[in-house]
């Protein structure tokens, strides 16, 4: 069973990932096990007019607006491989086999998850109810968590976030 386990380092998101390493445990020996946990870089756009001179964040030099977003991606990504290869060593096991990924898009990151699930047959999404960008205040579901459950072509888990 493959099972994909969207994270963005929000408790929700560390709570799915939780949810999904105990059902693999408990699923039947011998049956094919992965997870795939994927985080998704956002797309951000920077529209006509609104490019300024910014400061490199590797050198201190003028730099357009674009290429210091640029920047921040490669940045981030860096510290997300840095992250998934720590739990991939924390969770991997002999039965169970974890695969880590770093996607981007021009899609919405719900978009880009669930077309990331129909490439690679994913069996079940399990995702947290709200990200790093929800309110826990409120207990509903994020954008990224109900666009997914509304539009993926295999079934949703939607685990939320413990109140403690």
């Amino acid at each position: 069973m493959k099972l994909l386990v969207p994270i963005d380092g929000s408790n929700a998101s560390e709570n799915a990932l939780e949810y999904a390493i105990k059902l693999q445990q408990n699923l039947l020996p011998n049956a094919d096990k992965e997870i795939i946990i994927l985080n998704v870089l956002p797309h951000i756009h920077v529209p006509l007019g609104f490019e300024r001179p910014m400061k490199s964040l590797k050198t201190g030099e003028t730099i357009s607006l674009t290429d210091f977003i640029q920047e921040m991606n490669e940045a981030i990504k860096k510290e997300w491989i840095d992250k998934l290869s720590d739990i991939k060593k924390k969770y991997e096991t002999s039965e169970i086999k974890i695969k880590t990924l770093i996607i981007g898009g021009i899609s919405s990151i719900a978009d880009n998850i669930i077309s990331f699930a129909d490439k690679e047959n994913a069996n079940i999404i399990i995702i947290g109810n709200i990200g790093l960008g929800g309110i826990s205040k409120i207990k509903t579901l994020g954008s990224i968590s109900r666009n997914v459950s509304e539009k993926a072509n295999c079934p949703v888990l939607i685990v939320h976030q413990s109140q403690g």
